[in-house]
Parts: C-alpha cells; sequence; structure tokens
C-alpha cells in the first residue's frame, strides 16, 4: 500500500436535516437538486456517483418512473400481494419514492395529501418509504406528478443470502506471526440480530468473572446475581423492527438465528462447546473486535434494513464504528437483469462506505451453478459500487455451486473477493452454548469482515477505499478453467483479473493485514498496559520497541478513535519509550494502540491493549507509584559545591589570573565592529603572513589550527555520507530498518574499538617523515580508494553487502585517521593553545557531517547517489595534500629522496656519521618514580617474567583474539565466528581474574618463580626513535633507543600514573551520569509541552547545532585565556542549573519562545563546558602516548554515556520528570568536584617537562603530589609477583 492517509469525516450541520445532525457524513453544498412541493429549490444529499441514476435504471424499461417489479407486483393477485407487502393494508403497496432532490417537509406533506402514509425519510439518499394506495401509483396524475418525483420503487422484503474457514483462510496465522487478533476494531452485524448471551458472543474473554474481585461461592444454594461483565463483546444494540431505538447492549437478541451465526464468524471468541473430534473451538476471524448489533430484519421489510444502515452511519463516531457486515438480499421473483447498483438499498450501502465505514456484503445465492442463467445473478445491494462485495468458497478452496456471479446489469465486474462460507461452524441462537454448521455467501461475508477488522487493527486508519484497494493488490489470483464451472455457466470468458467469479481472487488474510499495516516484522513495540488496566486521565503510557536504527522511527499512541501521538524516545534507540495520554472525553471501555513507524512503507505490528478509561487523574506512569523527590535533591549538592567552588576561587586567587590577563568587558559594539565586510581584505591578508611564519607546524599557530581544523573536517565527511546520504538511498530503494541497522551496526564497528589503533599508532612509526603524518597520510589513502571503489558498482542498493563490507574498511581508515589526527594534536599544540584548538576542530567536524549529510543528501534525488561520491571524493583528496606537504616539525622529510634541516630547507645528503650514541632505556632512568610503568616494561622486554605477567598478556592477547573474531562474526555474518569469540572471551577473563589473585597473593608475600618470556622483543637502534625528545629550539637529539612494545607500554602506563590523570579516568566515567535526562528533555517537549516531534527534531538539528558550535568556539579562546579548569568548573555549574532549570521553569512549558531560548541556551552552555573538559583530557595525555591515552579517555566518555542511557528507562520507571530532572543536576555537579582536584598542568610539567612554576603562581590544590605516580610512597619497593 502507499502512503498511508488519515481519515478525518467532519460533521455536517444541515438545517434542514435533523437525523443528518450527529451524521459522520459531511454533506457539501450540491450543484445537483430539483424544486419541491412548494416550488422551492432543495439540494440533493446523495452522491455524485448516483446523480441521474433514474435515467438509466435497468428496473425502468419503460422509461416511466415506475419499478418493473413493482408494476409486476400490482398485476398479480391479491394473496401474492399481501405476502409481498407484508406491513402495507389491503389495496396498498410499500414503495420508496425518489426525488431528484433531498424530500423537504413540503413534499412530504404532498404525499399525505395523496393518501400516502410516510414511514421513513432517509437523511442520506433523496427518499421516502412509505405505504401508498395502489391507484395513488398507477394514476400519472398521483405520486408521479408531484414536484421532483423521479422514480416510484418497490419495496420488497429482505432474505438471507444462506446456503472450519479460519484456518483454511490462513487467519491463525495473522494471529500468531502478528500478534494481531482485531482488538480495539468494531464490527456492525446488519442482519436478524445477535444472542448477547451465547458463550461464544457474551464477553471478550469468555470468562463472566473477569473484573470481579469477589467470585460467588459455587457452594452457595442463593447466590446474588453477578453484575455485568466489564468486557462484553456486544457494545450497541439498534432494533430497526420492532421499536426504531437502540436498547440495552445487555439485552441483545436475535430474532431469528442468522444473525449470531454471521457475528460468531466475524468476531465469535469460541466460548461454549467444542468440536467432539478435536476439542477445537469455533474461534471466529477476530475475536478481539467488539460487535454491535443492528436489528434488521426478516419480520419487516427492506425499510427496516435501510434504516439500520442510516443509524449506523449517525453513530459511527460514538461507538467507532469500523466496519459494517451484511448478508442480506432482497427476495427475488424472475431472473436478475435489474441489477446495475442504483437501487435505493444499494444507494444506502454506497452512502455507508461514504461515511467512511468498511462494508461487506454478500453476492447471494442463486444456485447459478445449477443452471445456464447462472451469469448476471447478483442482486442488490450486492451491485452497490463501494462495498467490498463476497463470494463464497468451498473448503476446497472451489467456488461455490451457489455462489452468485457478475456480471452487473451495467456490465461492472461482481464479486470482489472470494472466502469461505460452506459448512462453516458457528454459533447456534438456539442455544447459549452451541455451534451449527451453515453455508452460504452469509459465512463468506462476515469471515471477510472479520478479516478487515484484522486490517483495523494493524492500521486503525484505513479507510474503506484503502481496504479496496488493498484486495485487487494482494488477493490470490484464481486461474479460471473454461468449462470447468458446474452448469457450464462461466460467466469470465473475457475477463483477466478481476472476474464475475471470485472477483480479485481469494482472500490472503496475511497479506491483508501486512499491507494495511504496511507491516515490516523486524519491527516490533510492546505497552507496559495489562488488558483492562484501568487508565485514568492523562496517564503516561511506556513500553519498549526495537528494530530501528538508533536515532531514527518513532513510536505512536493512540487511544481508540483519537489521533496518533508522538512517544518520546527515552533510551535513544526505542528500548525505552513514554508517552503522556491527552485527556480522555469519555470514560468506559476502549483501546490503546502502539505501533513503532520507521517509514511510510515501514511499521510495526501494533501492539493493541483493550482498557477501561477513568475519569481519576493519573498520577504517573502506569505499572507502579512514581517517588518524588524534592527540589532539594539538587539545592542543597548545588550549594555545596558553590561554596566549594568560592573556596577554590579564593585559595587560587582567580582575581589574580583574570587581571593577570587583563580582563575587561568589552562592548557589544566593539566586537561587532570585527566583522566588518570591509575589514575582510585585511584579514586575508594577514592569514597569508600567518601561514608564512614558520614551515612546520611545531612552529606555526596558524598552521596548527587550520590543519587540525581541515583534518577534522574529513572525519566529518564521511560520517554524513555513512550515517545519513547512504541510509538515506537505501530507504528510498526499499530497505526496511532491519537491514539499515545491521549495516549500521557493521560500518560502526570500527569506531567502538578505535582505542586499540592507539597502541599501534604510538609504536610503529616513522620518524624521519613525522611521529603522525606517514599514519594520517595512510589512513586517508584508504579513505579516498574505498570511496573510489565504490564508483565501480553499478548498484549500491542492490550490492548494500559488498557497500557495507567497503564501507566498514572506509571506517577503519576513518576512524585510523581520528587516532592519528588526535595524537598530532597532542604532539604539536602548547599548553595554551589547547581549548581554542578543540574548539575549532570539533566545530569543524560537525560543519563536515552536515555539508555531507545535509549537503551532498540534497544532490542524490536529482543526480543520484555517485554525485555525492564525485564530489566528496575530491574533497578528500584535496584535504588529503594538506599533511602532504606539510611538516610536523623542522627537520622532516616530505619524500624519501629530500632531506631538510631544521628550517626546512633542501640540503646536499652528508656521510651519515659510523659512530651511534646509544642511550639506555628510559625506565632504567626513572629512579623509581613510575615503578608501575617500569614493571609493565620489564616484563614485555625481559628474557625471563613472573608468571602473574605471562598469564596478564595471555589474557590481554586472548581478549584482543576475541574482539577480533567477533568484528569478523558480525561483518560476515558468521556464527561460527561468534561462538569462537564467546569462549576467548571466557578464558581472557578467566586469564583476568587469575591474575588479580595472584597479585593479590604477592601483596601477602607470596613469591613466584621466573619462566622464559615469550612476549619478549629484542632491542632495536633507530636513529631519531620515537621517544625523542626535542629541544627548545625544537629540534631532535641524535639516537635515541627504541624499545618497541615495551617502551610503548612503558609510556602509556606512565601517562595514567599522574593523580590527575587517574583522577580525569574517573571524571570522563561519571560526567555523562545526567545524560538521562536528554531524553526527558525529548518527552516534555513532545508530550507536555506540545511540540510535535518534527518541531523538536527540526530545533534540535537546527539553532541548537548552531548554538553548540558557538559555544565550543567561546568555551575554547575562554580557556586557552583564562584557564580550562577554572572555564570547565563555572561550565558545569552552569550546565547544572540548565539540567534542573528545566524542573524549575514547569509553569511555562508551554510557552513556545521560553522554551526555545532554554534549549538554545543549554545547548551553548554545554558546549563551553564539554569543549574545556575534553581540553583537560588533552592537557592530561602524555605525548609519547598520544594515540592510546586521549582515546582511551573519549572511550570511557563513550562508555559512561551508553551505560546511563541504558539505566534511563529503569530510572524513569520509579521516578517522576520533575525529580529525574533536578537528580540530573545534581549529577552535573559530580565533573566540578572531580576538576577541584585535577591539575591540567601536571603532564605538562612532569612528564613533559615544558612548564615550570612561574613567579606569582598560585598552586593547585596538592599539584604538587604529581611529582611521582601518586599512589607510590618515597621509597617504592619492586614488584614480586
Amino acid at each position: 500500500m502507499g502512503v498511508r492517509r488519515s481519515m478525518f469525516v467532519p460533521l455536517a450541520l444541515l438545517v434542514l436535516i435533523a437525523p443528518l445532525a450527529a451524521s459522520s457524513i459531511s454533506v457539501e453544498p450540491s450543484p445537483h437538486g430539483g424544486f419541491d412541493a412548494n416550488g422551492d429549490w432543495a439540494p440533493s444529499v446523495e452522491s455524485d456517483i448516483h446523480w441521474s441514476w433514474w435515467t438509466h435504471w435497468s428496473r425502468d424499461k419503460d422509461s416511466n418512473s415506475l419499478d418493473d417489479r413493482l408494476e409486476w407486483l400490482i398485476e398479480q393477485p391479491e394473496q401474492t400481494q399481501r405476502d409481498w407487502w407484508k406491513r402495507a393494508p389491503q389495496g396498498s403497496a410499500r414503495i420508496f419514492v425518489d426525488y431528484d432532490h433531498h424530500p423537504t417537509d413540503a413534499d412530504v406533506s404532498a404525499l399525505e395529501s395523496l393518501g400516502v402514509v410516510v414511514t421513513f425519510r432517509y437523511g442520506y439518499l433523496d427518499t421516502i418509504s412509505g405505504t401508498s394506495p395502489i391507484s395513488q401509483i398507477v394514476d400519472e396524475g398521483g405520486i408521479r406528478s408531484l414536484n421532483g418525483v423521479v422514480m416510484v420503487e418497490d419495496l420488497g422484503l429482505a432474505e438471507t443470502n444462506m446456503h472450519e474457514a479460519v484456518p483454511n483462510m490462513g487467519v491463525d496465522t495473522v494471529w500468531q506471526d502478528l500478534g494481531i487478533d482485531g482488538t480495539g476494531s468494531v464490527i456492525a452485524i446488519l442482519d436478524t440480530g445477535v444472542r448477547g448471551d451465547h458463550e461464544g458472543l457474551n464477553d471478550m474473554d469468555d470468562d463472566p468473572l473477569t473484573c470481579i474481585d469477589d467470585p460467588p461461592d459455587p457452594f452457595d444454594p442463593d447466590p446474588d446475581p453477578l453484575p455485568s461483565d466489564c468486557d462484553p463483546k456486544i457494545i450497541a444494540f439498534f432494533d430497526a423492527v420492532f421499536t426504531d431505538a437502540e436498547q440495552d447492549p445487555s439485552t441483545s437478541y436475535d430474532s431469528g438465528t442468522h444473525g449470531s451465526h454471521v457475528a460468531g464468524i466475524a468476531a465469535g471468541t469460541g466460548g461454549g462447546q467444542t468440536d467432539p473430534g478435536t476439542g477445537l473451538r469455533y474461534v471466529g476471524a477476530a475475536p478481539g473486535a467488539h460487535l454491535i448489533n443492528i436489528l434488521g430484519c426478516c419480520d419487516g421489510d427492506i425499510e427496516d434494513v435501510m434504516q439500520g444502515a442510516q443509524w449506523a452511519i449517525d453513530n459511527k463516531e460514538k461507538y467507532g464504528i469500523d466496519i459494517v457486515t451484511s448478508s442480506l438480499g432482497e427476495q427475488q421473483f424472475e431472473l436478475h437483469l435489474d441489477n446495475d447498483g442504483n437501487s435505493a438499498w444499494s444507494r444506502q450501502m454506497d452512502m455507508v462506505v461514504e461515511a467512511g465505514i468498511i462494508t461487506t456484503l454478500s453476492a447471494g445465492n442463486e444456485f447459478g451453478g445449477l443452471t445456464v442463467a447462472g451469469c448476471n445473478t447478483i442482486d442488490s445491494p450486492g451491485d452497490a459500487r463501494l462495498p467490498v462485495t463476497v463470494a463464497s468458497l468451498d473448503k476446497d478452496l472451489k467456488l461455490a455451486i451457489y455462489s452468485s456471479r457478475g456480471y452487473t446489469s451495467d456490465l461492472r465486474v461482481k464479486p470482489d473477493v472470494a472466502t469461505i462460507g460452506s459448512n462453516i461452524m458457528a454459533p447456534d441462537a438456539a442455544t447459549s452454548d452451541g455451534y451449527t454448521s451453515k453455508s452460504g455467501t452469509s459465512m463468506a461475508t462476515p469471515l471477510m469482515a472479520g478479516i478487515a477488522a484484522l486490517m483495523v487493527e494493524a492500521n486503525p486508519d484505513l479507510t474503506p477505499t484503502e481496504f479496496k484497494e488493498i484486495i485487487s493488490a494482494h488477493s490470490i489470483e484464481r486461474d479460471l478453467q473454461l468449462l470447468d464451472d458446474p452448469g457450464f455457466n462461466d460467466c469470465s470468458i473475457l475477463e483477466t483479473r478481476p472476474d464475475n467469479e471470485f472477483g480479485y481472487g481469494q482472500a490472503d488474510p496475511l497479506a491483508f493485514v501486512e499491507a494495511a499495516g504496511s507491516i515490516d516484522r523486524s519491527l516490533n513495540v510492546s505497552m507496559d498496559v495489562e488488558t483492562l488496566q484501568q487508565i485514568g486521565n492523562e496517564s503516561y503510557i511506556s513500553g519498549t520497541a526495537s528494530g530501528v536504527p538508533p536515532g531514527t522511527g518513532i513510536v505512536e499512541v493512540r487511544v481508540g478513535g483519537g489521533e496518533w501521538k508522538g512517544a518520546a524516545d527515552l533510551s535513544g534507540d526505542w528500548s525505552n519509550w513514554r508517552v503522556k495520554l491527552d485527556p480522555h472525553v469519555e470514560s468506559g471501555n476502549s483501546t490503546i494502540y502502539a505501533r513503532l513507524v520507521f517509514s511510510a512503507d515501514s511499521i510495526s505490528p501494533v501492539d493493541s491493549r483493550r482498557v477501561i478509561l477513568i475519569d481519576e487523574q493519573s498520577s504517573g506512569v502506569l505499572g507502579g507509584d512514581l517517588t518524588t523527590l524534592s527540589s532539594m535533591v539538587f539545592i542543597v549538592p548545588f550549594t555545596l559545591v558553590s561554596t566549594l567552588l568560592v573556596f577554590v576561587v579564593i585559595r587560587e586567587r582567580w582575581d589574580r589570573k583574570f587581571k593577570r590577563e587583563n580582563f575587561q568587558f568589552q562592548g557589544l559594539g566593539s566586537h561587532l565592529n570585527r566583522v566588518d565586510p570591509r575589514l575582510i581584505p585585511g584579514y586575508l591578508s594577514s592569514s597569508r603572513e600567518a601561514w608564512s611564519d614558520g614551515k612546520s607546524l611545531v612552529e606555526n599557530q596558524f598552521r596548527r589550527y587550520v590543519s587540525l581544523s581541515i583534518l577534522y573536517t574529513a572525519q566529518g565527511l564521511p560520517a554524513g555520507f555513512t550515517g545519513v546520504v547512504y541510509p538515506a538511498y537505501l530507504y528510498v530503494s526499499g530497505y526496511g530498518p532491519a537491514e539499515v541497522a545491521t549495516m549500521w551496526a557493521v560500518i560502526a564497528l570500527p569506531w567502538t574499538f578505535k582505542f586499540l589503533y592507539g597502541p599501534i599508532v604510538d609504536s610503529v612509526q616513522a620518524p624521519s617523515y613525522g611521529l603522525r603524518r606517514p599514519w594520517i597520510l595512510f589512513a586517508q589513502t584508504g579513505m579516498a580508494v574505498t570511496l573510489g571503489v565504490l564508483l565501480f558498482i553499478p548498484d549500491l542498493a542492490a550490492s548494500i553487502e559488498t557497500v557495507t563490507l567497503i564501507l566498514f574498511v572506509h571506517n577503519l581508515f576513518s576512524s585510523l585517521q581520528d587516532v592519528s589526527v588526535d595524537a598530532l594534536a597532542v604532539d604539536i599544540l602548547q599548553p595554551d593553545e589547547v581549548a581554542k584548538a578543540n574548539g575549532f576542530m570539533f566545530a569543524a567536524k560537525r560543519v563536515g557531517i552536515i555539508a555531507s549529510g545535509a549537503g551532498l543528501g540534497s544532490l542524490v534525488a536529482e543526480f543520484g547517489i555517485k554525485s555525492a561520491i564525485l564530489i566528496q571524493l575530491p574533497l578528500l583528496l584535496i584535504i588529503m595534500a594538506l599533511p602532504l606537504f606539510l611538516r610536523e616539525r623542522p627537520g622532516d622529510r616530505l619524500f624519501p629522496w629530500e632531506k631538510y634541516d631544521s628550517s626546512g630547507t633542501p640540503l646536499v645528503p652528508e656521510e651519515e656519521s659510523e659512530e651511534i650514541e646509544v642511550t639506555a632505556p628510559p625506565w632504567q632512568e626513572d629512579d623509581g618514580k613510575f615503578s608501575a610503568a617500569k614493571w609493565t616494561a620489564d616484563n614485555l622486554r625481559s628474557e625471563n617474567i613472573s608468571v602473574s605477567a605471562t598469564i596478564l598478556w595471555t589474557s590481554i592477547i586472548t581478549l584482543l583474539i576475541s574482539m577480533t573474531l567477533w568484528i569478523m562474526g558480525e561483518v560476515g555474518q558468521s556464527d561460527s565466528l561468534n561462538d569462537y569469540s564467546k569462549y576467548f572471551d571466557k578464558g581472557g577473563k578467566i586469564g583476568l581474574l587469575l591474575f588479580a589473585s595472584l597479585l593479590l597473593l604477592g601483596k601477602l608475600g607470596l613469591t613466584l618463580p621466573q619462566i622464559p618470556n615469550m612476549f619478549s622483543v629484542p632491542m632495536r637502534i633507530l636513529p631519531n626513535g620515537p621517544s625523542t625528545s626535542l629541544s627548545e629550539n625544537g629540534e631532535r637529539s641524535t639516537l635515541d633507543f627504541m624499545g618497541g612494545p615495551a617502551e610503548t607500554a612503558y609510556n602509556i602506563v606512565k601517562g595514567f600514573s599522574l593523580k590527575s590523570s587517574f583522577l580525569l579516568i574517573f571524571l570522563c566515567l561519571l560526567t555523562e551520569l545526567y545524560v538521562f535526562v536528554d531524553p526527558i528533555m525529548g518527552d516534555v517537549f513532545i508530550n507536555r509541552a506540545g511540540w510535535t516531534s518534527t518541531e523538536y527534531v527540526k530545533l534540535m538539528g537546527g539553532w541548537v547545532i548552531v548554538f553548540t558550535i558557538c559555544g565550543q568556539l567561546l568555551g575554547g579562546f575562554l580557556g586557552d585565556k583564562y584557564g580550562i579548569r577554572e572555564v570547565a568548573m563555572v561550565g558545569w555549574i552552569l550546565a547544572a542549573i540548565t539540567n534542573s532549570g528545566l524542573a524549575m521553569i514547569e509553569p511555562w512549558w508551554s510557552n513556545t519562545t521560553l522554551m526555545t531560548t532554554y534549549l538554545c541556551l543549554r545547548a551553548f552552555l554545554f558546549g563551553i563546558a564539554w569543549i574545556s573538559v575534553i581540553s583537560i583530557c588533552m592537557r592530561l595525555t602524555y605525548s609519547k602516548a598520544g594515540g592510546t591515552q586521549f582515546t582511551a579517555y573519549m572511550s570511557m566518555f563513550n562508555l559512561s554515556g551508553v551505560i546511563t542511557l541504558l539505566l534511563t528507562g529503569e530510572l524513569l520507571l520509579h521516578i517522576d520528570y520533575i525529580s529525574a530532572l533536578y537528580l540530573g543536576g545534581a549529577l552535573t555537579l559530580v565533573t566540578v568536584v572531580l576538576l577541584v582536584f585535577i591539575d591540567p598542568e601536571e603532564c605538562d610539567r612532569v612528564l613533559e617537562g615544558r612548564l615550570g612554576n612561574q613567579e606569582g603562581d598560585e598552586e593547585v590544590m596538592d599539584a604538587d603530589l604529581g611529582e611521582s605516580a601518586w599512589w607510590e610512597g618515597d621509597e617504592p619497593g619492586p614488584v614480586n609477583v
């Protein structure tokens, strides 16, 4: 099915037509009409498809405005007339009087003046029914002479079309595979009535004690009467035959036996007797659907049926009527040459469909297969144009011999679809629990109505037009075999599809339901709601969903016939969601629906729950009481942390820092003057001069800023392409969220495990060409090559597996560049420019993502997916040229055939000295300052190492193998590799536990023997090795020691051994404890502030990003000017206020301006706070372990956020939103507390040797503890384990 549409049916306000006041049909002013008996113009209310029908009606062959059958009946004996017109006295006939306008009171009076007894004026037809003297019918000066009268029809009698369908049709597959049973759907049975106390029709769950807390004593001889069941199957009862009024649904009855049988086929629960052979129950097609009994047959005539149809239209909204099914037809006296769909009954059923109600009608049982006149046997109302007319199949799925065939008299194809109707067991109205077998299109029609109820549950917005379109597109086409029809009645010799026997074919319930709901079985949604749970006003509904990639899709919830309302994503992937229901107008039984929508053509099976709406105001989320925390949960910690911050400000004399930096406020005008367009040429000139001020990155600040920003832009480009452009292309190409989610999961793996690159980047180097530059060039080359390979794939959508593999490799190189560029930044940035540089870098990355995602994505629709690649590829090659011609340090070579001195001037190579001065391994010179680092290096390089070290290295290698196998298994979709990965993972974890145990025993005095070191790497001598330290002028010493993995491990452990570095680990793991506030904000804006999800997403993806970038840039400048630690502490204090501030402004949540301002201000402050903390991480990264240590910090941030989001759903099941916001604000303050004890300069001072205490500087608290590993004493001893 195409894009789903919602059905909005306005109520008509017609002054002249009282019955339409509560109608579901919108009657627009019609250009059609005529003059009434007083000569006044009156419009027609009928559908345009029937205008001027009387000019070509097949029942008026002599064009005298009299129904041919009526003329025939008038000529019959009196007894025949009495048997036919049961409600007419002798000498009178029951008739329809049709007008060219809707009859007015003047028309009624004119009829009555002729002796006509008017019995009903129809609201949606230009028709009056009544009893008329036959003389006034025959006399040309009688009824036919009145103004506007166009036809006089016979008002005859209705009859039932009668002569283990569910499993045979496959309806049970819908129940089992999709969990859909018709819950929430409402089927109106327009028939002989429905016996409401039958066990299969009396309630929804066959349990009369569903809502009775204290069940009666079965041994009580005089029990109290049971109260009405709280989940009745029949929710309304209209009697159109005897009382013409609504009755209590608990008194629902069947005037015959036909209607109960029909109702059971459509929606029976199967309660009562079972199949004596198998014990199986006789369950209807949609056992979860509600029923409405419209008693319209057969103790009266067709007027009763039509009156019942009008009641269904008038009460569609009141009772939520989705489907009307009628297995009735006209009684006949002659061959069927008069069925063109223009009879009053047929036109009335068309109006039911026009009202937005799905309508199924029986084709009729004319035993066409037994005669040579079987074609053209479908009668009124089965010949109606808009309803779905149903033919009957035997249980062997052959067309039943009795099923009427098309064509209609106006040569339309009928029926529309075929279902099983022979020998169907359904409720026997003669008993309260028995079942009986009946056959006929009467039985096939309610089966189709039950299938329609399943479709409505899958898509409560399903329209009659969509219903018919789905039948035409998804029915199982039946091949016609000429001369195979009993009686040789092949009515479709010239037909293909549809045909006049099966219509569009055999019904396929599973295909119909999946098409109606655009169902994607890879999507799932579930509500935390119990059946018949009481739901208070404005309750919160929560649940889980799965199947869409993070950040995509939306969960929608609706109550009854209300509008779909978007939920808030509490986890980022819809695994936890919540929505606040709108206030309900009426209490009582209803249905709540939930669905996960990925796109218009990819929607989860609907989760439907029958509930009881109550007027009581809800206090929180369903499923338990919520704890409410006072604002003191934030105010107390905020006061304490603020006091601590004041103490730090005073102790560290921040006033001197600001004074030293000439802190002063500049007006807005001075800043605006800087963006004067007339100054642009000067800026360009100064930029060119700055670019030439030094040839290498360590010599030129401007080159550092520009180069790092451009390299970060290169990281954003592939992120936008792989995260936005290509997935969008896949969606357009017909792929669902399951395939896209799998692709995303695979290509994101390199970023998840990029910390593994760090040790490689730090240890494997070609220092003559720069420590990091070769890795950057290698990574960018791989990115360009893999992107270029995509151009050689003919169809990027059809080859999704190949493309996924290529993008996985592409991201391997992209994440490698990220690690290399971060290491380069650590190496070359000076302490006073780290914050600004990070502001530029992260802003540039966002620009790259936006440019690639939005910019290139806009080209795909017009020029194809490869246009985005053709533009992105040259951009990457241009960016690649930057590091190709840039030196990290003076003396670096650009190419193997060149040599340069420290200034970059080409020199003639000199003969290398044969004398080589070899320095000792660095860990042998630290005098015990970093014993843990020394232990690590010794146990990698020494010939003999301890048993515990052997176990540790073996465990780490085993875990690395496990991760490698897991990644290969995910990429290759190999279960065997994943199984092997689990074995290695278990072995690695056992090894780590054993190592911890041995380490503890070593502390207790146990000494284990040394064993040969299988991990030892021989020492190598390499000129200008990676451990080279720079002199003040940036030049290297001649020769240094290179210890391979041992030295890399030594530097990594050494970098984490500082007190500030160690505390920074905890800061990274605790900083994002507040992130559960983010999904709460989405819920607040969508469910409380009244925003649509589209409005919220647009703001978050637009101005919020802009303000975040501005905050990052400003935070960088402030951090370098006044101290990144100081700016971070103030920034996180302000961030905490904004997190809790959302709770403080609760009374103004509906103020759009205020809430927009809040979001932008919050983004701005968090931009400042985050860029400062990231800068602290870079300052506390040891340059010789830059690739490893900084990446580890970033990974810990990500881990913190992931863990917090995973726990968000559980947290919000126990506390309310206001409490959660206050708690989020309090947890934001954790970062401030940890920053008090962190010295960003400790690594520069202790490890890099770049800083010394300047005169007049105040010490940071306990900063002097960083001179050695902070946990060690003055004389650390060796580790003997």
